[in-house]
């Protein structure tokens, strides 16, 4: 995102009339070289600002199978 504030509002540069207010634009409303000349242009406070990716979503914790129950022990005397 580029967040542009003109230090006199309506100040034109790069064919847009930027307001005295902070305006916020897309990463791609500018070429490369309009960026350049935006941010050296002393009547513009131009800020690059780098949106934060979400954090990958967690699945939830696998579920384990209960341990297999083994077939009670054998007596003496048990067949």
């Amino acid at each position: 995102m580029i967040r542009i504030t003109s230090k006199k509002d309506g100040f034109r540069r790069c064919g847009v009339a930027h307001p005295g207010k902070p305006t916020e634009h897309p990463d791609d409303r500018f070429t490369k070289k309009e960026l350049e000349r935006l941010k050296d242009e002393p009547m513009l406070f131009v800020e690059v600002i780098k949106e934060k990716k979400a954090p990958p979503a967690k699945s939830p914790p696998e579920k384990k199978a209960p341990p297999a129950k083994s077939p009670p022990a054998k007596k003496d005397g048990d067949k």
